[in-house]
C-alpha cells in the first residue's frame, strides 16, 4: 500500500512538472507574438499607414490570439517530451491531453474565425465600391 501512495504522488509530480514546463515554453512564444505584433505596429508607424477599419483589426487580433493558443496547446502536448530531452522523466496524462487539445482546437477556431471575419469585411469593402459605380 506504501508504494500505491507513492506512485500516485510521483505520478502528480511529473504532471505538475509538465505544466511547470509548459508556462516556461509558454512565456517565450507570447513574447514572440507580442514581439511580432510590435514590429508590425511600428512598420506601419514608418510607412505612415493609419488602421481605419475595426473589423481588421479585430480580424488580425483574433488571428493573433488564435496563434498564441494553438501554439500554447501544441506545447502542451509536446512538453513531456520534451521533459524526456532534458533528462525529467514525464508522461502525458489524460487531463493534460485533454486539456491542451481544447486550447489547440480554441486556438484553431479563432484563426479560423478571424479569417472569415477579414474575408467578409473584404467582401463589405467590395460590394460597397460597386454600389459607388451607380
Amino acid at each position: 500500500m506504501g508504494t500505491w501512495d507513492s506512485d500516485l504522488i510521483e505520478d502528480e509530480i511529473l504532471t505538475d512538472i509538465a505544466i511547470q514546463l509548459l508556462v516556461l515554453e509558454g512565456v517565450p512564444v507570447l513574447a514572440f507574438v507580442y514581439y511580432l505584433l510590435h514590429k508590425k505596429q511600428m512598420y506601419q508607424l514608418e510607412k505612415g499607414i493609419e488602421e481605419k477599419d475595426d473589423k481588421q483589426i479585430r480580424a488580425e487580433r483574433r488571428i493573433i490570439n488564435g496563434l498564441f493558443l494553438a501554439l500554447a496547446g501544441s506545447s502542451m502536448i509536446l512538453a513531456p517530451s520534451f521533459a524526456v530531452l532534458i533528462g525529467i522523466e514525464a508522461h502525458l496524462s489524460f487531463e493534460l491531453l485533454l486539456a491542451s487539445l481544447v486550447v489547440l482546437c480554441a486556438g484553431i477556431a479563432m484563426i479560423i474565425g478571424g479569417e472569415l471575419i477579414k474575408y467578409r469585411a473584404g467582401f463589405a469593402k467590395d460590394r460597397n465600391s460597386l454600389a459607388g459605380l451607380k
